[in-house]
């Protein structure tokens, strides 16, 4: 069973926890499975039916969510999983497919199962991760008006960057092979420009505490990413 894998499954079992600040909007998955919006006043609105969803992720604007569906809770050696992702207008309760699955051969262009999704910092597009390879997942960035899909890169979103010159960058977590095989396939996390381009691997993240190389790498420099 693939690695990063047990990661995406991990995370689509945690429940998100209900606000615990005043007059800032949130989020909520009930154990039944159903979306809940909560205002800047902790009224809640609903956003899906109960049933399958996981993952939900709220946008800069603090209204408009983003969530996983699971269709087919299928078996990964198989790659029959299928999940689609849903946008969604927290204060009206307003929800839209955004993207369905859309199985391809090429892993670069496979979509069946998505997961993890994370918001662009002015909130137009949605980063999530999808099935890939063996030993590593493959990220790709969704206009949210229009769904039009784009591949960024190999690997799993471990955080967007928040502040700083590189603000808006992603924070990747990478599975990677070394010119030389004797050496052996590593992790490492990557700062990756929106577009996919590599700009430099965090100091002491290979095949280390991967939490740890980028929170003390972040503070060095004064930013914020999450």
């Amino acid at each position: 069973m693939r690695q990063w894998l047990h990661i995406a499954l991990g995370l689509v079992g945690l429940a998100l926890t209900a606000p615990s600040f005043a007059n800032q909007p949130d989020v909520s998955i009930t154990d039944e499975g159903q979306l809940l919006y909560y205002n800047g006043e902790g009224r809640p609105t609903r956003l899906s039916a109960t049933g399958k969803f996981k993952q939900a992720a709220l946008a800069p604007d603090y209204r408009t969510v983003a969530f996983i569906e699971v269709l087919v809770e299928g078996t990964p050696a198989y790659d029959d999983t299928r999940t689609q992702l849903w946008i969604a207008d927290g204060p009206t309760g307003k929800a839209r497919i955004l993207f369905k699955p859309r199985p391809a051969d090429d892993r670069k262009a496979n979509m069946a199962a998505l997961w993890n999704p994370v918001f662009s910092l002015n909130g137009g597009f949605v980063y999530v991760e999808s099935e890939a390879w063996v030993t590593s997942a493959a990220i790709h960035q969704i206009n949210v008006k229009t769904g039009a899909e784009k591949y960024v890169v190999d690997g799993s979103i471990h955080a967007l960057v928040r502040t700083g010159p590189y603000r808006g960058y992603l924070l990747v977590q990478r599975h990677l092979y070394p010119k030389n095989p004797e050496e052996g396939a590593y992790d490492e996390v990557h700062l990756i420009r929106p577009d996919g381009k590599f700009i430099l691997a965090i100091p002491g993240s290979k095949d280390g505490d991967p939490v740890e190389a980028v929170d003390t790498w972040i503070k060095a420099k004064g930013w914020s990413a999450s």
